[in-house]
């Protein structure tokens, strides 16, 4: 995957998402309203216009493509970016998959679909976070992507050793929220769960890295 290839792809996406979100608009009738919130049972709770609602997605989608084509000339540490081009690349891919549910989402609640919007949505993180954390632990420290800290920008070896444990996290929480309709957990089951997964994949990182950062402080004034 390289960076031209994600622009074509962003491309495809957005037109293909224009074109959906523009068909269903045209046959729904003017008055139409449509869920753009829902609750943690997957029930609507608060609408808006047809317009505003599938324009939305091709929105994300475009709003993201411009920000990640931009992302190698505004880091100002090229050289490691330039190590890390995996994971730039697929935070790119999860953020246009996850685009591409959202319009799923949107065409569902216009044609009729049903589909449980709690549980798509929920997969569809989970295969973001997969693809993501596989990348992590192979990421050099930079500002704009990755576990950022104070303490992983400060050391280099920080960064890699918190990242990829992060890595190892995230494809695990992943796992779970893709596995979770397996089992039928979803919305207020779902909750406390998720809530525990994501603290520990996000929070055990955060103060990993801060450990680290401590112990390796002590060793060098050790050495001083």
């Amino acid at each position: 995957m390289t960076r031209s290839r994600l622009a074509i792809l962003s491309l495809l996406l957005l037109a293909a998402a224009l074109a959906a979100s523009l068909a269903a608009a045209l046959w729904l009738p003017p008055d139409a309203r449509l869920p753009v919130h829902w609750d943690l049972a997957g029930e609507p709770n608060s609408y808006a216009g047809k317009w505003p609602a599938l324009l939305l997605p091709p929105a994300l989608v475009a709003i993201f493509s411009l920000v990640f084509y931009a992302l190698p000339a505004i880091e100002p540490r090229v050289r490691n970016f330039e190590r890390s081009l995996g994971v730039y690349h697929w935070v790119w891919a999860a953020a246009l998959i996850l685009c591409a549910s959202i319009e799923l989402v949107d065409l569902s609640s216009a044609l009729g679909w049903g589909w449980r919007v709690d549980r798509l949505i929920v997969v569809t993180i989970g295969v973001m976070f997969v693809l993501i954390g596989n990348q992590l632990g192979k990421s050099r420290s930079m500002y704009l992507v990755g576990i950022r800290t104070p303490w992983t920008l400060a050391s280099e070896e920080v960064w890699v050793r918190t990242n990829r444990l992060g890595g190892k996290l995230m494809v695990s929480c992943g796992l779970v929220m893709m596995a979770s309709p397996l089992f039928g957990l979803s919305g207020r089951a779902l909750l406390p769960i998720l809530t525990v997964l994501i603290s520990l994949t996000f929070g055990v990182p955060i103060l990993y890295s801060y450990l680290l950062w401590r112990r390796e402080r002590k060793r060098d004034e050790s050495r001083g």
